[in-house]
C-alpha cells in the first residue's frame, strides 16, 4: 500500500455523478492511495452552464461522505484567476511536501498536453494517470507524439477500469426534461439539487 499517493481528480463536477465516485474508488484500489482529491473549477472557469462553486463543493462533499479516503480540495475556488494545471499542482505540492501527487487526465488530454504551461517539468515531477477516450488510448498517443516516451516512467495506466458513460450533461437535460436521475448520481446529490432547485432552466 502506497500510503504517500495523493490522486488529483479536476474538473467541474457539475453536478457529481455516480461515474466520478466510482471512478475515484476504483483509483483508490488499484493505486493503494491514501487518498482522492476532487479539485472542482473556481466560478472564473467560463463554461456552459455551470453552477455556482458553492453547489458543486457541498455536493462533492456528500459523495465524500461514504469513504474517507475522498476529499475536495477548494484550491482553484479559492484562487481569483484560473490557474494553470502546473500551478495548482505546485500549490498542492506545498499542502501536501510528503506526499507523491498523481493527476488524472484523459488521453484527450494527454494529445494536447504539449501546448500546456511548462508541461515538460508537469510530466516529469508529477505522475499522470491516464484514461482512455473513446477509441483512443495511451500507446496510440505515444505512437503519435513520440517525444513522450520519455516520460513513461510517469504515465500510468491503469487495466480493467470500469469507465461508465453517464455524465453530468444526462443529469443536467434530464432535469430539465423532468426525467428521472436516480440512476445518475447519489440519493443525496438528487435530494440537494431538488432542495436548492438546480439547473431548471
Amino acid at each position: 500500500m502506497r500510503n504517500n499517493l495523493i490522486i488529483i481528480y479536476g474538473g467541474s463536477f457539475n453536478p457529481p455523478t455516480l461515474a466520478h465516485i466510482t471512478l475515484s474508488k476504483q483509483l483508490l484500489n488499484s493505486l493503494g492511495a491514501k487518498k482522492l482529491l476532487f479539485i472542482p473549477v473556481g466560478d472564473h472557469y467560463k463554461k456552459k452552464d455551470l453552477i455556482a462553486a458553492s453547489h458543486r463543493v457541498k455536493m462533492l462533499k456528500l459523495a465524500c461522505k461514504e469513504d474517507s479516503r475522498l476529499d475536495v480540495n477548494t484550491i482553484e475556488i479559492d484562487t481569483k484567476t484560473r490557474l494553470y494545471t502546473i500551478e495548482t499542482l505546485d500549490k498542492l505540492k506545498k499542502q501536501y511536501p510528503n506526499n507523491d501527487l498523481c493527476f488524472l487526465m484523459g488521453t484527450d488530454n494527454l494529445r494536447d498536453i504539449i501546448n500546456w504551461r511548462d508541461w515538460q517539468r508537469l510530466i516529469n515531477e508529477y505522475k499522470i494517470i491516464i484514461m482512455d477516450r473513446g477509441e483512443d488510448s495511451l500507446w496510440k498517443v505515444l505512437d503519435d507524439i513520440p517525444i513522450l516516451y520519455d516520460y513513461k516512467k510517469n504515465i500510468i495506466q491503469i487495466p480493467g477500469l470500469i469507465l461508465s458513460t453517464i455524465n453530468s450533461t444526462m443529469i443536467r437535460n434530464n432535469i430539465n426534461a423532468k426525467r428521472n436521475i436516480g440512476h445518475l448520481t447519489t440519493a443525496e446529490i438528487i435530494k440537494y439539487i431538488r432542495n436548492e432547485k438546480l439547473y431548471l432552466n
